[in-house]
């Protein structure tokens, strides 16, 4: 089985794995994930933006060739695809309740439940042409992408979903007695096509399954005797088990031809170790997971096909030229051609003058030349040109040679005609290369879910977050604060609520206090308040235990939005000076930006800048933060790259309201050397984050 001849096709054990794995990432116990925006990407693929209140967004790909999760960010790159609306108005705010495969068909089904109750259904058909039909809870088609009519079954919009005849015995709950069962009924099978025929399993892991039973390939399958039918059903446990759930020799791969990715295997069979030996090492590259295979090959040829969408006229444009090239570069082989005979016959006929005139009917015979008269005039015929025959042989041979120099001067202008369409086809490549070029898609990266609020970390290790706005407000104090939770909040309008993460756990292991990390939050709380815009210099913060905070109102009475009650004893910092600092932060591998008390954000960058009340404005302030951090950062190329590629957008983010004035920038604690030599510290303490697992 040689590499070059893989085309990228879902099995159904490899289904199964890819459903394993969204099941496990996605459908939890808690809040679960939801559907926030699903978008075509093509003719016959989705992209489905999956949230979670607390933790990353997952970006699922459901597509006629398979369903994956990528670490990709696709644009539309067709467009007429005839599920998006309906999948829009159907799916979106939906959770995402279960993810099932059908037996072993490399069919699969999603359960989607709408906060007001509604359900609905999409199924996924991964063989043939594929399909993606969209169903209501009694499995009644509201869309489907690839209407069907055969003699099985019809598909179309307000028919019942039905399932197609199921093919072989279900490979994952197959019996051994099934196995003799088969074997005592086949009839002039070899075992490869026995199993094939029989067991819903592909053609690469059936002669996997013959490989290491050690049976003859070309064996009848009824022959086999009982303890042969063992081996081989204990194979398909093992290889089954190897492919769906990721066990023992799960080795996923992908192969690589030209540099693009072509296939990906779950494991390396020894066919493909075989064919492996007979290409290039660096066309078989391995990734940690499946799933991240899957993506590979098939966001590729997603790729592909945006690329080729960008590009359909230059490609049209170019395919004429290419014909038109092809139509001179026959020209000019014809041309040559019959001055190269015309040349010949004009040499064999000046060698006959000097012997005389005798021969001469066999000289034309042989360069398949002859003698014909036109309206009384005599002509040399070869390679269809006429020239007029002359007095003597000399003569005859001259004209000749005229004639085949005449020819080959007048291809030169062929050739030019030649290089004008090479020039002009090597013009349209580069316009189609520069397109293929664009990013069309992005790639996405992995955040913590505490990024999408205020954050940073404390002196002592603890993760502080704070909301930006009224919702983020709400939301912190409903979604994430927990029972060992302290909570900021200041005595000035416009305050934002700040949480140190399992702050009373983590004080009550220590010796001593948790002060140190109580003024800075404090810091914090009134610096991102109305207080900095409008220029304090200090404000008084207070902190309470969880339990203190009652997020329902008083009865009878109304909070506004992102706001609670507080009951009993309030503990206050007082005159608290506001002064923040904006910093680098190396975190899971990649730069962040962060901004909180300048204290906190020394110890944990790789450089900052202390921030000042007054300047500029948010927008120009950020400018001046980045600028300043590229240029800290530029005896270390790959750093400062990477905050190139950190948005103003985000830069403004982390910046209090109001006017602000960088006082100077400095390398932090963590020094920049050994950011660039080291692994990323280390993101908050598991203790600080540990209580968020699910909605409160």
């Amino acid at each position: 089985m040689p590499l070059v001849s893989f085309v990228m096709e879902l099995s159904s054990i490899e289904l199964r794995y890819l459903v394993n794995e969204i099941r496990s990432r996605v459908i939890t116990s808690s809040s679960g994930y939801y559907v926030s925006s699903i978008n075509a990407i093509t003719k016959s693929s989705l992209f489905l933006r999956l949230h979670h209140p607390m933790q990353e967004d997952t970006m699922l790909v459901l597509s006629t060739r398979g369903i994956w999760i990528t670490r990709l960010k696709f644009k539309p790159m067709e467009e007429n695809n005839s599920l998006e609306n309906i999948a829009q108005k159907e799916l979106e705010r939906a959770k995402l309740e279960l993810i099932e495969q059908v037996g072993s068909e490399r069919i699969i089904s999603l359960k989607f439940r709408h906060p007001d109750g509604k359900v609905r259904i999409v199924v996924g058909e991964f063989f043939g042409d594929g399909n993606i039909i969209i169903c209501n809870e009694n499995m009644q088609i509201i869309a489907i992408l690839n209407p069907i009519q055969v003699r099985h079954r019809t598909l179309n919009v307000g028919l019942r979903y039905v399932y197609p005849p199921a093919r072989g015995v279900d490979v994952f709950n197959i019996t051994l007695d099934q196995m003799l069962s088969l074997r005592d009924g086949a009839k002039n099978l070899d075992v490869l096509r026995w199993i094939g025929r029989n067991i819903s399993m592909p053609k690469k892991f059936v002669e996997e399954v013959i490989n290491r039973a050690g049976i003859q390939v070309d064996k009848q399958a009824a022959q086999l005797s009982d303890d042969e039918v063992s081996k081989i059903y204990d194979t398909v446990k093992d290889i089954v088990n190897e492919v769906s759930t990721g066990g023992k020799n799960h080795e996923p791969i992908v192969i690589m031809l030209n540099d693009k990715p072509q296939e990906a295997l779950p494991i390396i069979t020894q066919e493909a170790a075989i064919a492996a030996k007979m290409i290039k090492e660096n066309n078989i590259k391995k990734v940690v997971s499946y799933m991240d295979a899957v993506d590979e090959v098939l966001s590729s040829e997603i790729m592909n096909i945006g690329r080729s969408s960008r590009t359909v006229e230059l490609d049209r444009q170019i395919a004429v030229l290419e014909h038109d090239l092809e139509e001179q570069n026959k020209a000019k082989e014809t041309v040559l051609q019959k001055a190269a005979a015309i040349r010949k016959l004009a040499g064999e006929l000046m060698a006959l003058s000097y012997r005389g005139s005798d021969g001469i009917a066999d000289v034309l015979a042989d360069y398949s030349a002859s003698l014909v008269t036109e309206k009384g005039i005599k002509y040399i015929e070869v390679a269809g040109e006429q020239v007029e025959m002359q007095s003597s042989l000399a003569k005859a041979s001259s004209m000749l040679f005229a004639r085949a120099k005449e020819m080959e001067r007048g291809n030169a202008s062929i050739e030019e005609a030649h290089a004008k369409i090479l020039a002009q086809i090597e013009k349209l490549r580069s316009e189609t290369a520069a397109i293929h070029k664009k990013v069309i898609v992005k790639e996405q990266i992995s955040r913590e879910w505490y990024e999408r609020y205020r954050w940073f970390i404390t002196t002592d290790g603890l993760l502080v977050i704070g909301g930006r706005d009224a919702s983020s407000n709400s939301a912190l104090i409903r979604k994430h604060l927990t029972e060992h939770d302290i909570v900021f909040h200041a005595e000035v309008y416009g305050s934002p609520f700040f949480i140190i993460k399992n702050a009373a756990a983590f004080a009550a292991t220590q010796e001593g206090t948790i002060d140190s990390s109580l003024h800075q939050v404090a810091q914090a709380t009134i610096s991102f308040s109305r207080a900095w815009k409008d220029g304090l210099s200090s404000a008084d913060a207070y902190w309470v235990m969880a339990e203190q905070v009652k997020k329902g109102a008083p009865t009878g009475q109304f909070l506004p939005k992102g706001s609670f009650v507080i009951e009993g004893k309030r503990n206050y910092l007082k005159g608290v000076q506001l002064r923040l600092a904006i910093g680098i932060m190396q975190l899971n591998n990649r730069e962040t930006l962060l901004c909180g008390p300048e204290e906190a954000i020394k110890k944990c960058s790789i450089f900052y800048a202390v921030l000042l009340q007054g300047g500029m404005d948010p927008m120009n302030a950020a400018k001046k933060a980045k600028s300043e951090f590229v240029k800290i950062a530029d005896d270390n190329i790959k750093i400062a790259e990477s905050i190139k590629h950190i948005s103003l957008d985000e830069f403004v983010r982390a910046l209090p309201t109001g006017q602000s004035r960088l006082s100077f920038t400095a390398r932090g604690q963590q020094q920049l050397q050994e950011a660039s030599s080291s692994s990323s510290p280390p993101p908050p303490p598991p203790a600080s984050v540990a209580a968020e697992s699910g909605d409160k």
